[in-house]
């Protein structure tokens, strides 16, 4: 079986780290209580980063979904990065459409994220094809010293997020995954 592909999350690794470290505050994009969702805030000392899930098809065709991890005024430059080419694509199609600028997300009602001390994981999702092996970094999981635990990962058939403290189905996620720490995947590992 080859080797396959290694699809990591989309953030930097300052990102990660501060995430590692001084995790305050998560909420949804919209507010709304469900587990699964668009979007997701993070947020960590004096930074607030917005969570979406991120789509990659591999060489042989896999669909891989992982994780972007970014600071409000990122993800509003990569927008207004994407609007001409969609503002192009619907002229020609005869769509007169006009879209609107982007304005940075901002965070919602948040909870606050209370223990002291925590553990971060990045969690692996590891995919057997028939020709290769993939591994695709789905999802944070944060841990703390009180044994409360909190999920952010892909869904790993749509594009939404799950986004949870319930321990039973953050128990059924990460069974499917492999837990790294965050020096090992720093590392590579």
């Amino acid at each position: 079986m080859g080797c396959g592909e290694d699809v990591r999350l989309s953030c930097t690794l300052a990102t990660l780290e501060a995430l590692a470290t001084s995790l305050t505050h998560y909420g949804t994009a919209e507010g709304a209580p469900d587990w699964l969702i668009t979007g997701a805030w993070l947020c960590a000392a004096n930074t607030n980063y917005f969570v979406t899930a991120n789509v990659e098809v591999l060489g042989d065709g896999f669909v891989a979904r992982s994780l972007t991890i970014a600071r409000p005024e990122e993800v509003a430059r990569h927008l207004e990065g994407e609007i001409p080419d969609v503002a192009a694509r619907l002229a020609a199609r005869g769509n007169g459409t006009l879209l609107p600028s982007v304005e940075p997300p901002s965070p919602g009602a948040l909870q606050p994220w209370a223990p002291e001390t925590y553990e971060m994981q990045v969690l692996v999702r590891v995919t057997k094809r028939a020709s290769s092996t993939h591994r695709i970094a789905c999802g944070l999981l944060f841990i703390g010293s009180d044994a409360r635990a909190l999920l952010v990962g892909s869904d790993p058939s749509t594009l939404a997020l799950v986004l949870s403290d319930d321990d039973k189905l953050i128990e059924r996620y990460r069974s499917e995954c492999v837990a790294l720490t965050t020096s090992a995947y720093r590392a590579g590992a």
